[in-house]
């Protein structure tokens, strides 16, 4: 789906119109050579594990108002994924996290916003006190073979049952 609010172009404020470039349509200049490229937005979020428990946060804001998921959001311009996982479960659930490792990387689509590249931490707490802030109503630890009915983005999903599968007994390394 093309960007409906590109109209002008960035570099000499011409109309822009759609055209054909590099295989797919996009809005083009009409003057210059400038193409508005759309491109996914980046995200990161953290599986913060406590012995055979995750954290999760309840959304407070859409899309999926009410429904649980791991603590993240939006990178910001000029922060590293790591640093933006580590943000998002501070801001929204009050506790500070060590990144152990890197999960995953997806590309998700059932965000009604905007497509996202996604890339998920497994993380350990190491200081604070649980507290859902920011944009979470809620936020507490839950038994990996326990987890709310009600979860939010398939991704989500796709963690939770690879680490059912990674670690079948015992805690998540």
């Amino acid at each position: 789906m093309l960007d409906p609010q590109a109209s002008f172009c960035l570099w000499c404020g011409a109309p822009l119109l759609v055209r054909s470039v590099f295989g797919h349509e996009r809005h083009a200049c009409t003057t210059c050579a400038f193409v508005h490229f759309r491109s996914p937005a980046a995200a990161a979020c953290a599986v913060v594990v406590r012995g055979r428990e995750v954290l999760l946060i309840q959304r407070r804001i859409p899309p999926f108002v009410g429904a649980w998921a791991l603590p993240g959001g939006f990178q910001d311009y000029g922060e590293d994924p790591a640093s933006t996982a580590r943000r998002e479960v501070r801001e929204e659930t009050g506790l500070d996290v060590e990144i152990r490792r890197l999960l995953d990387v997806f590309y998700a689509t059932d965000d009604p916003r905007k497509r996202v590249n996604v890339v998920a931490y497994l993380a350990s707490p190491v200081a604070g006190t649980l507290c859902a802030a920011d944009d979470a109503a809620d936020a507490r630890f839950f038994a990996l073979d326990r987890l709310p009915d009600e979860l939010a983005f398939e991704n989500n999903r796709v963690i939770f049952a690879r680490l059912r599968a990674e670690f079948p007994s015992g805690d998540i390394e």
